[in-house]
């Protein structure tokens, strides 16, 4: 069974006809209306506003020195000699193995739109000349390879 908390009840008076209640942090009275249970003064609530702000956001993300995807790897040593398999280091291996070498990606250079399109139209004459040497062929393995070279040209079109 819950048991029910203790309702606080904060210090209340009448005075000329309208209540008062005590702030809940100074204990200073202040005037209220209707069923007010508890109240924080204008004074307190500045002081915890003033308290909370200037806002210092936080600094995100801080470096490691570790390359992205290191503790994915199923072995990475860093500079210090720490080894790590999928993450966890192993002390008992520190200084044992050489620090793991990063290659960098090579990227293909991008095309221009012009480029993009110069290959689509060699890739359309093609297939264009290839469609009109199968109508030609007459053995199979000439028109397997006709159709695989169809199949590429189509792949560069997409």
């Amino acid at each position: 069974m819950k048991v029910k908390k203790e309702k606080i009840v904060y210090h209340t008076e009448v005075i000329n006809g309208k209540i008062h209640m005590e702030c809940r942090c100074c204990g200073s009275l202040r005037e209220v209306g209707g069923n007010v249970t508890a109240t924080t003064c204008d004074v307190c609530v500045r002081e915890s506003y003033n308290a909370q702000f200037p806002y210092t956001p936080s600094t995100g993300y801080k470096p490691t020195g570790k390359p992205r995807g290191w503790a994915f790897m199923k072995e990475f040593v860093d500079k210090g000699g720490n080894v790590y398999h999928r993450g966890k280091e192993q002390p008992g291996l520190k200084g044992t193995l050489k620090p793991t070498i990063i290659k960098p990606k090579v990227s293909k250079p991008k095309l221009t739109k012009s480029q993009k399109q110069r290959i689509k139209t060699d890739a359309y004459a093609a297939i264009h000349r290839l469609k009109k040497e199968l109508k030609k062929a007459r053995f199979k393995k000439d028109l397997k390879r006709l159709n695989s070279e169809i199949k590429k040209q189509q792949k560069l079109i997409k």
